[in-house]
Parts: structure tokens; sequence; C-alpha cells
């Protein structure tokens, strides 16, 4: 598994583009957060936080995708599409941030004040990544170019 800053020193194009994709033009990330527990998968929007090295969640106690993450630790995050259809996907396990030191610096690293401050953190540790955006875009031969890393313990 990978921290953010690990995929961006391995990798600094994936990195470029995730952030790219993740951030909207406001400064706050925003994603797909999928999750599965029981046979049953569940997607919602989440807000990525960006802070140090590493990418965390916070979510409710009571939602479901806390339980899940809980539960499996398995997580995948998917960026909104960007223009002709860009894509950007991380993949991994979910470890629930317990230290108060790193549960203050993702607090310091949120863009508004949505959050709880009692709410679960989940540091989102990278295993793998897809990068997909499409060659001559809107032409007859347009081709997807699909992008895969994968954290150098895992390859």
């Amino acid at each position: 598994m990978s921290s953010w800053t690990e995929l961006a020193a391995d990798s600094p194009d994936f990195a470029v583009a995730g952030r790219r994709l993740f951030t909207g033009s406001d400064g706050t990330a925003i994603g797909f957060l999928a999750t599965s527990r029981d046979g049953a998968s569940h997607i919602a929007p989440v807000c990525p936080i960006f802070s140090d090295d590493d990418v965390y969640v916070s979510a409710s106690a009571s939602s479901p995708k806390v339980r899940d993450m809980r539960m499996t630790c398995r997580y995948a995050l998917h960026a909104f599409l960007g223009s002709n259809d860009e894509e950007f996907q991380i993949a991994g396990s979910a470890t629930e941030v317990t230290r108060p030191a790193e549960r203050a610096a993702v607090h310091e690293a949120i863009p508004f004040a949505a959050f709880n401050r009692e709410d679960p953190i989940f540091r989102l540790d990278i295993e793998r990544a897809l990068w997909v955006f499409w060659e001559r875009a809107g032409q007859p031969d347009t081709q997807a170019v699909r992008r895969r890393w994968s954290a150098p313990r895992a390859r």
C-alpha cells in the first residue's frame, strides 16, 4: 500500500491527473466512494481530504460507508468525469485514524466546515490507480488510453 505522496513520487503524472480530476475549481475535492459488505455494494459521494502525505475521507459514524470500511477495510474512490470523459480512480484499503495529531491535521486540511470533528476519519492507502483518457476525442477513430498503476509492494 502507498500514500498519495508515494504515488506522486513513483508516477507524478498520475498524481497530477488525480488531483486535477478530484478537485473542483473551488478547491474542494469530490468523488464517489465505493464500498461493499455482506455481498452488497454501496456508492456514495464524498469529499476526499488531501492532508500531508495522504488522502482521507470522513463520514458520519452511522453511514453505510463507515460500517463497510470498518468491516472490510476495502474501498474504490472514483473522481467525477473530466472533460472528454477523462476518468481517475484509486483503490485499496482504508485505515481508521485514531491518533489525535493526525485527526487534527486532517481537520486543518478540510476547506469547509461541514464535518463534525467527532466523525470517523479514514486514511485511504492506495494499492492501485486507474487513469483513462481519450485520444482524438470526438473523431471517428477515438481511442481510450487506459493507464494502470500499482503500489510498488503490490506489483
